[in-house]
């Protein structure tokens, strides 16, 4: 049962991005993506100062390299995912953000081939054939000639969101405490929102964009440790195919705030995509031999963390 915290958590991550989608009419991605990371960083550092014993010890890293390469990626794909909600449908955007867990599997499967390892199984190759069959499904009737540069957006928004999640596994084989990779993850949005602001320019919020920024950064921190919760206590495959129904509640929102009505035929590539995205999940973890936890090496709250930020 505790993995259906995961439902709480898509629930709450769906309304993250509707948040998102109302406060991108007058604020660019670079100022959602700084005030998102700086409300949670407020949120979560007395926590993680407590757990780490002080600002030092939490700062102090030798593995800075890995971090860069979690915090450009994982940045990058927020930012982009950001900018794929302005001008995609909420459930198109949100099913290339999960698109991350083929991708995931792809990345492996490349790397396998490179280093002269067995290369995929015919099971791999179809979860993959049947995810990437979804895409299209998803894409071809719900997008206008203007909207595809976007498309390729999100799709790489997911790309980039693998690397993160990989990066993640790496720092966490390192021996990375969670809590020092939220800290630099949360500088990062902050540094690079800043800096966009500061190069493209920004505006003081009225009160109603203050309250989608603010349920924007509040939201992804309950629904960060809701999501916890899940991985931490439940069973982790369950808990991240259950984490798909956010693009169900993504649909809900969409059509009750702008009226986005999805085909069918879209409906049926999401469950393509879903589908695969458990599969592909399932199938890497039995050949790393980490069957009963095909993210063990991952932090629980940190998941989910290269997807949406």
């Amino acid at each position: 049962m505790q993995s259906l915290w995961m439902l709480f958590a898509a629930l709450l991550f769906s309304l993250v991005a509707a948040f998102v989608k109302l406060a991108i009419d007058q604020h660019s991605p670079w100022e959602i993506l700084f005030w998102r990371n700086a409300i949670g960083l407020l949120v979560l550092l007395p926590m993680a100062l407590r757990r780490a014993g002080g600002l030092r010890a939490l700062a102090a890293t030798p593995h800075w390299r890995g971090h860069l390469s979690r915090n450009v990626s994982g940045t990058t794909a927020v930012l982009l995912w950001f900018s794929t909600t302005a001008f995609l449908p909420l459930p198109t955007a949100l099913t290339l953000n999960y698109t991350s867990s083929l991708f995931i599997a792809v990345l492996l499967v490349g790397g396998a081939l490179r280093s002269g390892a067995k290369g995929p199984g015919r099971r791999m190759l179809a979860a993959l054939a049947i995810g990437f069959a979804g895409i299209v499904c998803v894409l071809r009737p719900t997008l206008g000639a203007d909207q595809w540069l976007w498309a390729g957006a999100g799709l790489l928004s997911g790309l980039l969101s693998a690397w993160a999640l990989l990066s993640l596994k790496y720092l966490g084989r390192l021996g990375e405490p969670p809590t020092r990779t939220v800290f630099y993850f949360s500088l990062s949005g902050i540094a690079a929102g800043a800096g966009g602001m500061l190069a493209f320019g920004a505006r003081w919020p009225d009160g109603r964009h203050l309250g989608y920024l603010l349920a924007v950064g509040l939201l992804a921190v309950v629904a960060q440790i809701a999501l916890t919760h899940a991985y931490g206590r439940g069973k982790t495959l369950l808990a991240a195919t259950l984490g798909y129904s956010t693009i169900v509640f993504g649909s809900v929102w969409g059509w009750w705030f702008w009226d986005e009505l999805t085909p069918p035929v879209a409906w049926l590539g999401i469950a393509l995509i879903a589908g695969a995205g458990a599969w592909s999940t399932l199938l890497t973890a039995q050949a790393s031999g980490a069957d009963a936890d095909p993210d063990a090496g991952l932090a629980p709250e940190e998941v989910d963390a290269g997807r949406r930020g």
